[in-house]
């Protein structure tokens, strides 16, 4: 909950020097914040849908349950846009945390967690997709 609270806040008060600046971790920065919002509506959308309908009884959980959510194409997009964005935010927040703790103090070890957190990206994405893709379609 702190986090969501306080990502907001920056999200909303973080200037962006894309403009003068068009470097990759500009454009990291700006991303991390986009998919923060993103990631926000997502789990708060998920977590309505399903912890809470069922809490309510208003859902069964089951295999069915996201089926029924995944079927409509609508929310499969939603979905796959959340799942990418969340995947995305974990692993590019992983280098930011590495860098801002200390554990990657030198470029080149900065270079490799960069393609550390891509391969992290990549990897989650594709299995979280995967499983948007069998719950939709049966594939």
């Amino acid at each position: 909950l702190f986090h969501s609270i306080y990502g907001v806040y920056i999200a909303f008060t973080a200037k962006s020097n894309l403009s003068n600046f068009g470097y990759f971790r500009n454009w990291m920065f700006m991303f991390q914040r986009i998919t923060g919002i993103i990631t926000l509506i997502f789990i708060a959308w998920h977590v309505w849908e399903t912890r809470i309908a069922i809490g309510f009884g208003w859902a069964e959980l089951n295999y069915q349950l996201m089926e029924g959510i995944l079927t409509e194409p609508f929310f499969f997009w939603f979905y796959i846009v959340g799942v990418v964005s969340t995947t995305f935010h974990f692993s590019n927040g992983l280098w930011s945390f590495c860098v801002s703790w200390g554990i990657t103090v030198s470029p080149r070890s900065q270079l490799i967690m960069t393609y550390a957190s891509i391969i992290i990206f990549v990897a989650i994405s594709y299995v979280g997709v995967r499983t948007l893709f069998q719950f939709a379609y049966g594939i």
